[in-house]
């Protein structure tokens, strides 16, 4: 077949089916709404009702010409004599102590007896006049001067108290319940000895394989430290071999 090969099929115009919309909705109370508008809509068009008479020019509204209707309140004055009774306190005595204070005496008395301020540290510092007081600037050491600077706060000394007590007590505690030094029996001690001297065959073992020449820092390092562990091996399995009877501490126990 050829691709300019047509087909009279689609030469006529196919009729386009129409879109069926669903209905609208409508609410039951349309047309009660409607007609309510409707009926109050024109009652007011004009400038007022018409039976209403209008007032004339000259009849202008004055001050105080507005009759007001105000209720009606009935006036109790009280006085000292009789005073009104609180229905939440009946027969509550009224209290009418006079005051005999005399505030102008006091006063008086008051500014006679003060102290006169002291002059204040000023210092001139231009040459318009304009000066510095020291004591409020903070350029005078005044802290520093105090004589309880650089002392430890007596709060704080009250609490290293407390917990100096109280570790005290815990140590006493723990005294009561176990004695803190027993004797070291043979049986033990012929065991840390050998541990020891196993050790120290060990380390000596190791420091014999280090190489003769020592050239680097981690060479030097590695020697020292054999050195400082195999003289503390010596120390403990002398200080066992010459003392046969020891007391150790049992710390954490």
């Amino acid at each position: 077949m050829s691709n300019y090969q047509e087909n009279i099929k689609y030469l006529i115009q196919r009729p386009k089916t129409p879109v069926i919309k669903p209905p609208m909705h409508r609410s039951m109370f349309n047309s009660s709404i409607r007609r309510e508008f409707k009926l109050n809509k024109g009652c007011h068009q004009t400038m007022g009702y018409a039976e209403v008479k209008v007032n004339e020019p000259s009849e202008f509204l004055k001050k105080k010409s507005r009759k007001v209707i105000r209720p009606f309140v009935e006036n109790t004055k009280t006085s000292i004599k009789n005073p009104v009774q609180c229905s939440c306190y009946p027969n509550k005595p009224s209290s009418t102590k006079k005051n005999s204070r005399n505030f102008l005496r006091e006063n008086i008395v008051d500014v006679v007896r003060k102290v006169p301020p002291l002059p204040k540290h000023r210092v001139q510092d231009s040459r318009d006049g304009h000066t510095i007081v020291l004591d409020e600037s903070g350029l005078e050491p005044l802290y520093v001067l105090k004589k309880d600077f650089g002392k430890l706060p007596l709060y704080i000394e009250k609490i290293f108290k407390k917990k100096e007590t109280v570790r005290q007590k815990e140590v006493e505690r723990i005294q009561a319940i176990k004695p803190p030094i027993r004797h070291l029996p043979k049986e033990e001690r012929f065991v840390l000895l050998t541990g020891l001297k196993a050790n120290w065959a060990e380390l000596h073992k190791q420091f014999l394989l280090l190489p003769i020449l020592t050239d680097s820092v981690t060479k030097i390092n590695r020697k020292t430290n054999l050195e400082n562990q195999l003289r503390n091996l010596e120390k403990d399995i002398d200080l066992l071999e010459r003392y046969p009877n020891l007391y150790v501490c049992d710390e954490n126990a």
